[in-house]
């Protein structure tokens, strides 16, 4: 399963977190958001880069590869970390391959 990359900047980080909880965004994916660069961590929207008031982070001093060990099953941590690698690419490339918000309600709808 490859990393998605949804580009959520359009919307205010209140309403990105909401969308971050919509069926098409899993864990290990990317979302690009008004405050910098997040990850999607089992059910918690994490940032990467950036600091948010809304999105949740990783505590000072903890690195991804710590972070990761505590994802309960198997294949999470290295599908976590995959996400994180692609979240730390230059914003420009992240955006050209970014699914659009309209994308996602699409997703989200059909899923529906």
């Amino acid at each position: 399963m490859s990393t998605k990359i949804f580009d959520l900047r359009a919307l205010d980080m209140s309403s990105a977190y909401d969308w971050s909880q919509s069926e098409p965004i899993k864990h290990g994916d990317v979302m690009l958001v008004a405050d910098g660069v997040a990850i999607m961590c089992e059910a918690w929207p994490v940032m990467v880069a950036g600091a948010s008031d809304v999105f949740h982070r990783v505590a000072d001093g903890v690195t991804w590869e710590r972070f990761a060990l505590d994802c309960p099953r198997p294949g999470m941590a290295a599908r976590l970390l995959a996400g994180v690698a692609v979240a730390r690419r230059p914003v420009a490339e992240l955006v050209a391959e970014a699914l659009t918000y309209s994308e996602l309600a699409a997703m989200a709808e059909a899923a529906a």
